[in-house]
């Protein structure tokens, strides 16, 4: 199948290429310097900044994605999960508050606070350092901007795998304001709304508000009113636009989010089983699935005489734990863009600011059961919680200057760039079963890091407006400053402030030189070849050794090198486009957890390497009137080349891993987008709408077993709307997940090597309706 599925890639591959040059060729007979009818104004050809500069999304050598403010809200996308369904490439997952997003055999695997994202989130330009952040509600957006590949000459550490750029609505010279408001199944309630006055002709303000709230999806089988996976949030932004002057640009932007509900426990919600061997009762990393929880034994399920663990439903909307889990999220930012016009160059400053506050809890056996500390084999002493609680203060400052002539044959940026990263995690268990003995546990890890780095990128037109060439080069040097502090605490209690156990401290040094290289052929003003070479790097981190000698005390970073070719095209006067990309990476030093069941470790390690390749298709069309189809489809072959770990199932020492697949990484995924918008003449407008997202099998975890893998599956969400004749108002239906298919959006290995996975939503429907002025 998978040979199959690569025999028609390679077959589109050459197809569209050739397709590119075909058309080339015959526009330039016609008129090289011909261009065609502007696209409509929500397709492809929108201006991005993926370059740190303001281009034409078809003149950006490099695979990038752009969705426009109409995109997202046709699409009903509020937040990053459901860019999934725009973008080529992208699988999304979640864990909790944390998101899991995975591009080309990256996929994000460590979120504590000893760990870096390694794919990039920026909101406004300003990077987000916790992976918890790329939740925030997307509302009263310009437009996204996904990169797909490693992006470290202009974006630098932590965008190992791509970017997500989010860009929110600047204010305008026009007085307006809109409200959206929709209701549906599990009590569901969304609002969200703008406003933007202009104070002067030089001088413009906006305010933004979102609010959402639902209830759970997710309920306990031994306590109804136990409910994970709910919503309740609020977000508030404040915008001004100041140009005193035509040279000069002041842009600020300041927001409050806040979210409290259950959320889906600490990590992962629900416990499916683990691999267990027929003939011993242990377990084996080869073994068959067995739907218990290894972790607690009560009698209840023995396989030839071994208590194997309490049975599990196999329900992924249903669990047994006996604990309600909680969220809280809280966020302040403010960010400030200055930009000055000096005539051949333009100077920019991106000062940026976050406070925000993750505080979570979740059950720590994931079971109803309460069972005794002695005489038990486990890994606990009773029934607990789990509580990570994580306060960061970041700081950014970015310096640019950009040549500002169109008709020179030389494009260029430089830069530099500062960043300051406070992060405080609380991590405490608790055991709270009235016959346990065991002490609570606490860690407080404190990382201070400082991050500098120097940048430059040009291209030069050998040939003008046919042949360029690429180069660029980043240097990054940072320095995490840590103390490491563990705390004990009696049964049942959170008094760990009188029970230090040990602490640990020092820092870890990192510095690494990125580049890009590549050429640019136009062949026409819209049909482009490009091929590059580039590298990226996660930044390394800190292992908690306060208490084992045994533990490295942090890990080295993990380093890409990328090669891209691609074509991007536009056809019929721009009512067609057409990308293309193909890619091969090569990962090495990739950072993973460790579980060492032989002593009783758990820690960070960088280990092993890692390949990919693939390539990606993006097609958007309105082929007449009314009628837009776009479609995306992305085959791709990720896997480990080097990689040998202990082995967590604990019947063998040691795991080759060499050869699975990495996961997340689907060798087939697909998703198409169609609507037509039906002329009512003056009654208005009615739109269908159908959204279809395929992907291939993947495994979710690194071991690659039955019970991480998901299967081959397909989504489609439809929806109507009807849009009154001036635009003012509309009201539409809904239904999302109209199969009502469970989706593994993670998987991880607990304690005792149970599998443990969250699942992303169920069937959802409602009403939507809007307006504005």
């Amino acid at each position: 199948m998978r040979n199959r599925i690569w025999l028609f890639g390679a077959s589109a591959i050459s197809l569209a290429l050739y397709a590119s040059a075909a058309s080339a060729q015959e526009s330039s007979q016609s008129s090289s310097s011909a261009v065609p009818a502007p696209l409509p104004a929500d397709s492809a050809d929108i201006v991005v900044t993926a370059q740190r500069r303001s281009e034409r999304l078809q003149d950006v050598p490099l695979a990038v994605t752009a969705l426009s403010g109409a995109d997202l809200a046709r699409n009903h996308i509020n937040d990053a999960s459901r860019l999934q369904y725009l973008t080529p490439g992208l699988t999304w997952g979640q864990q909790g508050a944390d998101s899991f997003p995975a591009i080309r055999g990256v996929r994000t695997q460590l979120v504590s606070a000893q760990s870096d994202p390694v794919i990039g989130f920026y909101l406004d330009g300003i990077y987000q350092s916790r992976t918890q952040q790329q939740s925030i509600p997307i509302f009263d957006v310009s437009r996204i901007e996904v990169q797909r590949g490693p992006q470290g000459t202009l974006y630098g550490r932590n965008t190992f795998g791509g970017n997500i750029s989010v860009i929110t609505q600047e204010p305008t010279n026009s007085f307006e304001g809109g409200l959206n408001a929709m209701v549906g199944n599990y009590d569901a309630r969304q609002f969200d709304g703008f406003l933007n006055i202009p104070a002067s002709d030089t001088l413009q303000f906006r305010v933004a508000g979102y609010h959402s709230e639902h209830s759970g999806y997710v309920s306990s089988t031994t306590n109804p009113d136990i409910k994970l996976n709910d919503e309740n949030q609020t977000v508030v932004r404040a915008s001004a636009k100041w140009t005193p002057t035509a040279e000069l640009e002041i842009l600020v932007h300041g927001a409050l989010w806040d979210r409290n509900d259950a959320g889906a426990g600490a990590y992962g919600y629900k416990t499916v089983g683990t691999l267990i061997n027929p003939t011993t009762g242990a377990r084996s990393i080869t073994g068959l699935p067995y739907a218990v929880n290894p972790s607690v034994h009560n009698g209840s399920a023995f396989f030839n005489g071994v208590d194997i663990g309490v049975p599990v439903t196999g329900d992924a909307y249903h669990i047994q734990a006996d604990y309600q889990p909680t969220q809280k999220l809280h966020e302040r930012y403010i960010s400030g863009q200055l930009s000055y016009d000096l005539g051949a160059v333009v100077a920019k400053a991106i000062t940026g600011y976050n406070s925000f506050r993750s505080k979570r809890s979740g059950d720590l056996d994931q079971t109803s059961v309460v069972f005794p500390a002695a005489g038990v084999t486990s890994s606990f002493a009773g029934s607990g919680l789990q509580q990570p609680d994580t306060r960061d203060n970041s700081f950014s400052q970015e310096l640019q200057l950009s040549s500002n002539s169109k008709s020179s044959p030389l494009q260029w940026i430089v830069g530099g760039y500062y960043f300051h990263d406070m992060v405080d995690e609380l991590y405490s268990q608790v055991y709270t079963a009235p016959t346990a003995t065991a002490l609570g546990t606490r860690s407080r890890t404190l990382i201070d890091t400082k991050a500098y780095a120097a940048y430059g990128q040009a291209t030069y037109a050998v040939i003008p407006d046919t042949l360029r060439i690429i180069g660029g080069v980043r240097y990054s040097d940072e320095t995490k400053n840590y103390t490491i502090t563990n705390f004990t605490a009696p049964p049942g209690t959170f008094n760990f402030a009188t029970q230090t156990a040990a602490r640990a401290s020092g820092e870890a040094k990192y510095n690494k030189v990125t580049w890009r290289a590549g050429a640019e052929l136009n062949l026409t003003r819209n049909n482009m070849l490009y091929a590059t070479v580039s590298t990226g790097f996660e930044s390394g981190g800190i292992n908690n050794n306060s208490s084992n000698a045994l533990i490295p005390q942090s890990y080295a970073p993990q380093t890409v090198t990328a090669y891209e070719v691609g074509s991007k095209n536009l056809f019929d006067a721009g009512h067609v486009s057409v990308n293309i990309s193909a890619f091969y990476n090569k990962y090495k030093n990739l950072q993973i957890t460790i579980l060492d069941p032989s002593t009783n470790l758990s820690y960070y390690a960088s280990a092993g390497a890692a390949r990919s390749y693939g390539a990606e298709f993006e097609v958007k069309t309105m082929l007449y009137q009314g009628l837009h189809v776009d479609l995306t489809a992305a085959l791709l072959d990720a896997e480990f080349t080097s990689y040998t770990r202990p082995n967590p199932f604990g019947n063998t020492t040691l795991v080759n891993l060499s050869g699975k697949d990495v996961p997340m990484s689907p060798t087939f995924k697909g998703t198409a987008s169609a609507y037509y918008d039906i002329d009512l003449g003056n009654a208005g407008r009615l739109t269908p709408h159908v959204d279809v997202l395929y992907s291939s099998s993947y495994y979710s975890t690194d071991y690659n077993t039955v019970l991480d893998r998901q299967k081959a599956y397909g989504v489609v969400d439809l929806s109507l709307r009807y849009t009154s004749k001036p635009g003012s108002y509309y009201i539409e239906g809904f239904v999302n997940n109209i199969g009502n298919y469970a989706v593994i959006y993670s998987a991880t290995l607990g304690s005792s090597a149970r599998v443990q996975e969250s699942y992303g939503p169920p069937r959802v429907f409602g009403v939507r309706v809007g307006g504005k002025f």
